[in-house]
C-alpha cells in the first residue's frame, strides 16, 4: 500500500486508481478481518479498497470507483456468496485475478470447482505471507489450494 491508507470502498468516493500499482479489493463483512488484511498487505505494494459485503463491491466496480486487478473474497457473505460475487465481477471485468477465503473446507471443495473463475482458495486460519504471494502475483501462478 505504500503507506496509503485502505479505502472502504463503499463509502469512499475516490476515483479508479491510475499507475502500476496492484489495486486489491477485499470483501468481508467481518470488521477484523478486514483490519488484519490491511495490516498484512500494508507495504506490499497493493492499493487495498475494502467493502463489507457482495452489494457494496460491485457498486464500487459498477460506478467505476475501483478497477481491481485481485478480489480478495470470503467465500460466506450475507445476501450473496463469494462465488456469485467473483462470477459478476469477473463478467464486468474479466481479467480480475479471485482469491476466496474461508473457514469450511466443503465451501473451499466448492469453490476449487470453478477454476475459470477461481484462481486461489485460502483456508483459514490465514497465514499472512500466503495472503500476500495470492494477491500479489500477477498472472494465476499460485496454485488453488
Amino acid at each position: 500500500m505504500g503507506g496509503r491508507a485502505p479505502r472502504e470502498g463503499a463509502e469512499s468516493g475516490t476515483p479508479a486508481d491510475q499507475g502500476s500499482d496492484r489495486v486489491v479489493l477485499a470483501v468481508d463483512g467481518d470488521p477484523a478481518v478486514r483490519a488484519w488484511l490491511q495490516a498484512v498487505l500494508e507495504g506490499t505494494g497493493v492499493i487495498l479498497h475494502l467493502a463489507i459485503d457482495g452489494r457494496s463491491a460491485l457498486r464500487v466496480i459498477a460506478d467505476d470507483r475501483v478497477r481491481p486487478d485481485v478480489l480478495l473474497t470470503e467465500i460466506e457473505l450475507p445476501a450473496m456468496s463469494g462465488v456469485e460475487l467473483a462470477a459478476r465481477i469477473t463478467a464486468m471485468r474479466p481479467s480480475v485475478r479471485v482469491v476466496m477465503m474461508t473457514a469450511d473446507p466443503d465451501r473451499a471443495a466448492v469453490a476449487r470447482r470453478h477454476p475459470s473463475i477461481v484462481a486461489t482458495v485460502l483456508v483459514k486460519p490465514l497465514d499472512g505471507d500466503d495472503v500476500a504471494a495470492a494477491v500479489g502475483r500477477p498472472d494465476a501462478a499460485t496454485p488453488v489450494r
